[in-house]
């Protein structure tokens, strides 16, 4: 009889160990599980008008209208198209992000052009990590004072790399600036740069643009202005940053 329960308890004790493993590599697999998903790149306005929005979800006023180049408005007019640079929320409602910081109602537009993206499942991640930072803890404490040690050396730079502003304003300091494309290329009279109506290959001096990311073309630096064009860092001056 006593030797029948040591064969049970033997066996139970077997499969609890062999099964630790599977469970294991189920997480791991879960954790490295990627997933595709379409982004708006472009839209188009729905209704006759739409407001413009700040990123409080409150509308621009007469006042204080949009402004790009020369052209001012509160509201974006049916069938113009934006370049949708990314898709937020606001109050629970979705946005879309149309550059120099005005976004337009996702249900005040139509979507017209997307690309697909990579998104990796973390919601696993939490198991797998809480099971092994039981096994760990103990590794970790004893490398905590040379951590302590360390981060001194680590808060000087981690300051100098955290006073770096980010350009959000420019204003064109030459007679006339070429208008620019991703790759570098300039608008050309047979494609020239549009918005709202409005045509030119180049923007004039004194105009001022809202800057949503600064980015190196060719060893070059130069500001996005919204509406996939670029304007050449040498040939403006920065305003505003933040």
């Amino acid at each position: 009889m006593k030797f029948t329960k040591k064969i049970a308890f033997a066996s139970a004790s077997l499969a609890l160990t062999m099964a630790t493993p599977a469970a294991l590599l189920t997480q791991n697999a879960a954790f490295a599980k990627t997933t595709t998903v379409k982004q708006a790149t472009k839209v188009k306005v729905t209704k006759k008008t739409t407001p413009f929005y700040h990123k409080d979800g409150s509308k621009f006023t007469k006042k204080k209208p949009y402004v790009y180049g020369s052209w001012k408005s509160t509201v974006a007019y049916k069938n113009t198209s934006y370049n949708v640079v990314k898709t937020v929320t606001i109050k629970g409602a979705k946005y879309y992000y149309i550059g120099n910081d005005a976004y337009l109602k996702a249900s005040d537009v139509k979507v017209t052009a997307t690309k697909t993206v990579k998104s990796s499942s973390t919601s696993s991640a939490k198991k797998a990590s809480t099971s092994s930072s039981k096994t760990t803890s103990k590794k970790t404490s004893s490398t905590s004072s040379s951590s302590k040690s360390s981060s001194k050396k680590t808060s000087s730079t981690s300051s100098s790399s955290s006073s770096k502003k980010t350009v959000t304003q420019i204003q064109v300091t030459k007679k006339t600036t070429p208008f620019y494309h991703k790759d570098g290329s300039k608008f050309t009279k047979k494609s020239p740069y549009v918005y709202q109506g409005w045509k030119s290959t180049v923007a004039y001096k004194g105009t001022k643009y809202k800057v949503s990311k600064t980015i190196t073309i060719k060893g070059s630096k130069y500001y996005y202005i919204g509406n996939s064009a670029y304007l050449k860092a040498s040939a403006v001056k920065v305003i505003a940053s933040k």
